[in-house]
């Protein structure tokens, strides 16, 4: 039986961090508005893909620079850490001294070039970076405070991971994803994500899955299935994929509510959708 516990009973010493149909009986004007659901279909899953690819991007920075700078200081002497994209093409992760005065480390990888640096260069923490590690705390408190009940994970796989989004200049996304402490599995589902304004106020609540579905990494294609409330792969099934994937080569979704499968291609980050006829031709 699993085991499961909702995330205010997690003592966190140190945050490691739309469905469309129509119908006509005009074959021409069925056809074109099939054309045009197919076309507003694939502009979701792009926006999808590019946020999944980016919270993979959130998680792998926070894994190489939790990694380095553990090879050199131990969990008592770090205080506070935030991990932000400074520019669209870059990210940086930063960890503090215990009193949250000075910088420690920090990490920053370039997208474009995937060129990463490190440094343990000792300096006094910016201005700027006392202001997100605040707002870091203020988003994780509110989102405890108001649905701390709500979100569960399962201690018997890991401990809960937290990435934070910048999706416009108004909107920051904070996730909740399932952590893993053994190999050989995809954690898809216990993933959730806010959405908080400048002020850290929360405006909108999500919960991906209903249910915790760990699959083996070793087969050659995966596939789960998403509810009629949940019609699209999630940013979360990809981030895990990408994070988790084994030899998996392609990950499916069943959607309920579009009758038919969502197909991820990790290899150029793009997600197509087949009707169920298509994919039994597909899979022939």
């Amino acid at each position: 039986m699993k085991s499961y516990t909702t995330i205010k009973s997690l003592v966190l010493s140190m945050v490691i961090i739309l469905g469309m149909s129509s119908f006509s009986n005009d074959n021409q004007t069925s056809r074109n508005e099939s054309s045009q659901e197919s076309g507003a279909i694939a502009d979701v899953l792009d926006s999808i893909c590019a946020e999944g690819y980016n919270l993979f991007l959130a998680e792998y920075v926070n894994w190489v620079a939790t990694d380095s700078i553990l090879a050199h200081y131990s969990i008592d002497q770090i205080g506070r850490n935030i991990v932000w994209q400074p520019t669209a093409d870059s990210w940086s992760v930063v960890f503090t001294d215990k009193e949250v005065n000075n910088c420690i480390f920090e990490f920053r990888y370039d997208k474009n070039s995937k060129r990463q640096t490190i440094s343990y260069e000792k300096r006094p923490i910016s201005e700027n970076e006392i202001t997100l590690i605040e707002k870091k705390r203020l988003m994780l408190n509110n989102a405890f405070q108001q649905y701390g009940d709500s979100l569960r994970y399962n201690p018997d796989y890991g401990n809960p991971n937290f990435d934070f989004i910048r999706i416009d200049a108004n909107t920051t996304r904070m996730y909740m994803l399932q952590g893993l402490n053994r190999a050989g599995i995809i954690p898809f589902g216990n993933d959730f994500s806010f959405d908080f304004d400048n002020d850290c106020n929360i405006t909108a609540f999500r919960r991906y899955h209903r249910s915790f579905l760990p699959q083996p990494n070793d087969a050659e294609t995966l596939t789960h299935s998403h509810l009629r409330n949940n019609p699209y792969i999630t940013p979360t099934d990809i981030c895990n994929f990408l994070l988790y994937r084994g030899t998996v080569k392609e990950l499916s979704v069943f959607s309920t509510f579009l009758k038919g499968y969502i197909v991820y291609n990790h290899e150029n980050n793009t997600a197509s959708f087949f009707t169920s006829e298509e994919m039994s031709k597909r899979r022939k």
